[in-house]
C-alpha cells in the first residue's frame, strides 16, 4: 500500500486542522491587529501559536499537496470574507513555497518543515501589507469600501514603508520558527510516530 498518496481522512484532517489554524491568525488580528501599533506585527505574533498546529498537520499528515491544499482553502476563505485578494494571493504563494521547501526534506525534515512554514509567515505577511506601499490609493479606497476603521487605516498608511515592511517580515520568520521549535516540543510523540527528524 501506498502511504504516501493522500486519503480522504488526510483531507478531513487537513480541513479540520485549516480551520483551527485561521482561528488562531484570525484572533491574533482581532486582537493585537486592532491596536494600530501592533497591527503591522500581528502576523508575526499570529504565527508563534499557529506554529504548533502546522507542526500538527505536518506530523500527522506528512504528505505531498497538503500544503497546498491547506493554503487553497485559506485563501478562499480570505477572498470570501473579504480580507482581500491582495492576502489571498500571499497565502497561496507562501503556500506554493512552502509546499516546494518542505518537499525538499519529503516532508519528514524538520528543518525543511519550519523553512517552509517561515517562507509561507513571509508571503502573507507581505501579501497583507505590500500592497500599502504599491497602491497605496487603491490600498485606501478597498478599506473605505469594506468599512475598515478609518483610524488604523490612515495609521498604516503613515506607518508602513519599506523598512518598515522589512522588519516585520523578519520578526514574522521569527515568529514561525519560534512556533515550529514549541511545536515540536510539544508534539514530540507526534514527529517520532511519523518519523520526523
Amino acid at each position: 500500500m501506498d502511504t504516501s498518496k493522500l486519503k480522504m481522512k488526510d483531507l478531513i484532517t487537513t480541513a479540520i486542522f485549516t480551520v483551527i489554524f485561521m482561528i488562531i491568525l484570525f484572533a491574533s488580528f482581532g486582537t493585537i491587529g486592532m491596536i494600530p501599533l501592533g497591527n503591522p506585527f500581528a502576523v508575526a505574533i499570529g504565527m508563534i501559536p499557529g506554529g504548533i498546529v502546522w507542526t500538527y498537520m505536518r506530523a500527522k499528515v506528512p504528505k505531498r499537496f497538503t500544503i497546498i491544499i491547506q493554503c487553497v482553502l485559506m485563501a478562499i476563505i480570505y477572498y470570501v470574507i473579504g480580507t482581500g485578494w491582495f492576502v489571498a494571493i500571499g497565502s497561496l504563494a507562501g503556500g506554493i513555497l512552502a509546499e516546494l521547501l518542505t518537499g525538499i526534506g519529503k516532508y519528514r525534515s524538520s528543518k525543511w518543515n519550519i523553512a517552509g512554514y517561515a517562507a509561507f509567515g513571509a508571503c502573507l505577511q507581505l501579501g497583507t501589507f505590500a500592497i500599502i506601499l504599491l497602491a497605496r490609493d487603491y490600498y485606501y479606497e478597498y478599506c473605505v469600501t469594506y468599512g475598515a476603521n478609518k483610524g488604523l487605516t490612515d495609521f498604516l498608511l503613515g506607518f508602513m514603508n519599506w523598512p518598515t515592511l522589512l522588519l516585520t517580515t523578519l520578526l514574522t520568520i521569527a515568529g514561525a520558527v519560534i512556533g515550529m521549535l514549541l511545536g515540536k516540543v510539544f508534539l514530540k510523540k507526534h514527529f517520532e510516530k511519523a518519523g520526523i527528524v
